[in-house]
C-alpha cells in the first residue's frame, strides 16, 4: 500500500461515510473521517474505525478460494472470473435464465463500484430471481406480525384467511 492518504467511502452500511486513511510504511496509521466529504462531513462511526482490524485480520481472505474435496484452495483473481462466468453461463445455458438467483444487500448496495456494475450483470444474467434484506428479513417479519396481531401498517398483504397466530 502507497504511503499518504487515501480517500474512500466505508461501505459497511448505508451511510456510506467518507475515509480518510493514513498510511505510513505500508501500514495503516489511522482512519479519521474525511471532513471535505459532501455527506458525512468528517463524521465515522466506529464500524469505520474497526475497518484496520477487517484489513489487517490474519483471517481475512487475501484471494478468491475454492472448495475441493480436501478443503478450500486458493486461487488467482483470473482463474476465479473465469471460473465464475463459465459456471453461470453453464448453468444458464442448461436450466434457463431464471435458474440463477441474484442477492442485493448490504454491503454490495453500498458501494461506488457495485452500483455501477449491477445492472449491467442484472440484465447480462436476465434472472427474475432477485432477493435482497427486505425480501428475506424484513417482509417476513411484517407478514408474520399482520398474520399474529393484525396490525393495520402490513394491511396491503393480500391473504384470504383471517389473522391468526
Amino acid at each position: 500500500m502507497d504511503n499518504g492518504t487515501h480517500y474512500r467511502t466505508c461501505h459497511l452500511c448505508e451511510a456510506m461515510c467518507g475515509v480518510a486513511i493514513e498510511v505510513t510504511n505500508g501500514q495503516i496509521s489511522s482512519i479519521k473521517g474525511d471532513e471535505d466529504d459532501p455527506l458525512s462531513q468528517g463524521y465515522i462511526c466506529p464500524k469505520a474505525v474497526a475497518l484496520q482490524d477487517l484489513h489487517n485480520d490474519p483471517d481475512r481472505l487475501r484471494k478468491p478460494v475454492r472448495r475441493t474435496d480436501t478443503g478450500w484452495q486458493e486461487m488467482e483473481w483470473d482463474e476465479a472470473f473465469d471460473l465464475v462466468a463459465h459456471k453461470l453461463h453453464q448453468t444458464r445455458t442448461e436450466f434457463g435464465r431464471n435458474s440463477i438467483g441474484v442477492y442485493l444487500g448490504n454491503p454490495n448496495v453500498h458501494n461506488h463500484g457495485s452500483l455501477v456494475a449491477t445492472l449491467p450483470f442484472l440484465r447480462a444474467i436476465g434472472s427474475q430471481n432477485r432477493f435482497s434484506a427486505t425480501s428475506n428479513d424484513q417482509l417476513p417479519h411484517m407478514l408474520a406480525s399482520w398474520r399474529c396481531s393484525g396490525i393495520k401498517s402490513c394491511s396491503r398483504f393480500r391473504i384470504s384467511t383471517t389473522p391468526t397466530c
